[in-house]
């Protein structure tokens, strides 16, 4: 007996409300137990925070590690100290502790999946790092 789930893209919710850009959670659509999957759209000049948060924030969490895969486009990701630019098919795994952020500096969209472990309050897995990354 085989056991697995089809979603199609149609069927995927986009959770970014009124914010550019989007963001499909496909673990919750697949019904998925153990793992997050998170398809993020980033249009031109714009972070990856939920909409009307400042895009100079970071975070990081408690014990998610997590894994960026860049699709398409080209993103900046902040990680600590660090800046690095990750463009497609290219690829990052991020240490828990570890403070993050991701913007697209550039003039086409770009699109990556993050990857992780699924827990139950994401909310509560997270420390936000204010000013982490101000805009230039």
């Amino acid at each position: 007996m085989s056991d697995y789930t089809v979603v199609r893209g149609a069927e995927v919710t986009d959770d970014t409300g009124d914010g550019p850009g989007a963001f499909f959670g496909y673990g919750p659509a697949l019904g998925a137990e153990q793992l997050a999957v998170n398809l993020r759209v980033l249009e031109p000049h714009t972070a990856h925070v939920p909409p009307g948060e400042d895009p100079g924030r970071g975070h990081s969490h408690r014990t998610i590690e997590e894994i960026y895969f860049v699709l398409s486009g080209e993103v900046t990701v902040k990680l600590g100290e660090d800046i690095t630019t990750l463009r497609a098919l290219d690829a990052v795994r991020i240490a828990p502790e570890t403070p993050r952020a991701v913007r697209n500096d550039g003039d086409a969209e770009a699109a990556f999946l993050l990857v992780s472990v699924r827990v139950e309050d994401h909310r509560a897995e997270s420390t936000h790092h204010e000013d982490f990354w101000p805009a230039v």
